[in-house]
Parts: structure tokens; C-alpha cells; sequence
């Protein structure tokens, strides 16, 4: 099973094989392609707090997230003049700007090496995605130390493997479509504990 090279990312594109919007094709590397940051984030309220003041002004706050509860949750958009300040110590829900979809490959989301010198982390553990899903990817954003960052920057990248073999649409048993695969979206842990 292969990797997609640049080049055949476009013609799947072109074939409809791969849907990728908006697709640029100019973000497209020899074996994946660049994913630019959405402007929506999602912090956790119950562990953050914002002091009353400008956004960047969001710290830890000493309490403990439940797996068992429905996570309730800030949300704000990034401004695309003044950015936002990540913090160390805060997990930030992010999301690609560009929806992507396809029932003939897996993507995989990674870093790019050029975020990953600036200190922050594009994703914890999802970088994985189901055949059959349809939307934004969330992202999993820590940073090392504070730095600025903007809507619209190329933020991650996402290469595409060939299957084999028959598979079970995402769009069928997942949790996370329709609206709840748009945006920064939050953990649905909680579902496995209902009855």
C-alpha cells in the first residue's frame, strides 16, 4: 500500500477520488499537502480561564476534566491581524481550513517541520483519519512557549495511503459528522460510558 505522490494527490483531486475544499494546488508537496489553519477554536471551560482580558490572556486553571461528562467548552475565533498567543500548559482545539474527504484512501495528518521548530505540536494522537469522513480536521494544538500564531498559515500537512481490502464507512459508525465535522470540535469520550 502506497503513499500518494504530489502529483497523483491532484489527479485524485481531478478524478473526484479525493475531495479536498477549497483545494489549492499550489499547497501540494512531492508526497503530501499543506492544511492551513481554520480560525475557530475550542478551549476547555472548566480548566481554562481568561482573567477578563484579551484572549491571549487564557491560563490553566488547577481542575480536573471527567471522561464520564460531556465537556463544556469556550469558543472564539482567531483574529487574522493580531493572531493568538498559545500558551504552554493549555490544550487548544483547532481545526484545517479545508474539509477533506475519500473513500479510496486514509489520510494521515502530521506536523510540519517548520511549526514543529516554533515548539508547537499540530496534534497529540489523532492524526489518523477513517475512510468516509467528510469535514475539518480537528487538531490536538500545544505549544512548548508562547508564540503568535494566524489564521490561514500552513499548519499541517496530510498524506493520502492506498487501501486494501473492504472497509466500513465512517459516515455510517462515526461520531464525528455532519455538524460535528466542522470546526474544533470536543472529545466525544463520554458517549462510551451512556447505557
Amino acid at each position: 500500500m502506497g503513499i500518494l505522490t504530489g502529483p497523483e494527490i491532484i489527479s485524485a483531486v481531478h478524478r473526484e477520488d479525493l475531495h479536498i475544499t477549497p483545494f489549492e494546488p499550489g499547497l501540494v508537496n512531492p508526497a503530501s499537502i499543506d492544511l492551513r489553519l481554520g480560525a475557530g477554536v475550542a478551549v476547555y471551560a472548566d480548566w481554562v480561564y481568561d482573567a477578563g482580558g484579551p484572549l491571549d490572556a487564557i491560563r490553566p486553571m488547577d481542575r480536573v476534566l471527567d471522561a464520564k461528562s460531556e465537556p463544556s467548552m469556550t469558543r472564539f475565533l482567531i483574529n487574522s491581524i493580531s493572531g493568538l498567543v498559545l500558551r504552554p500548559g493549555i490544550l487548544y482545539l483547532m481545526h484545517t481550513e479545508e474539509r477533506i474527504c475519500s473513500t479510496k484512501y486514509i489520510p494521515v495528518l502530521d506536523g510540519k517541520s517548520s511549526i514543529g521548530r516554533l515548539g508547537i505540536q499540530v496534534h497529540i494522537t489523532a492524526g489518523y483519519g477513517d475512510p468516509g469522513f467528510d469535514g475539518q480536521y480537528t487538531l490536538e494544538v500545544t505549544a512548548m512557549h508562547p508564540i503568535r500564531i494566524y489564521p490561514g498559515m500552513r499548519f499541517c500537512q496530510m498524506r493520502f495511503h492506498e487501501m486494501k481490502g473492504a472497509f466500513q464507512d465512517y459516515q455510517k459508525e462515526g461520531h464525528y459528522k455532519g455538524d460535528a465535522s466542522r470546526g474544533a470540535v470536543a472529545s466525544m469520550a463520554y458517549k462510551q460510558f451512556e447505557p
